[in-house]
């Protein structure tokens, strides 16, 4: 599944959209050092970069699990913007 952080859409407490934001970054970051599957390491740093990145199933899964976690840093509402944009993009296989 290929997927680009860089295009999820991250909204202010007054629904608008915040156009220029780094959530990508912050996810990737989270993933660079906290990701369990070392395999991880490399999609966060294509991710850091922009870049549309290829993810397995269980990397999906372990991404949804580390964003979802507040105790890894995201404030709630990028938390949502990255899992609403998770549930958008990811189709059931």
């Amino acid at each position: 599944m290929k997927i680009k952080l860089a295009k999820a859409t991250l909204k202010d407490i007054d629904d608008k959209v915040v156009k220029e934001h780094e959530l990508h970054k912050s996810v990737a970051n989270i993933l660079y050092t906290k990701a369990k599957n070392l395999d991880l390491v490399d999609i966060a740093v294509a991710m850091n970069r922009g870049e549309a990145v290829e993810m397995a199933g269980s990397h999906i899964k372990e991404l949804r699990g580390l964003v979802a976690d507040p105790a890894n840093g995201l404030l709630s509402f990028a938390r949502k913007a990255v899992l609403d944009y998770l549930d958008k993009e990811i189709k059931p296989e």
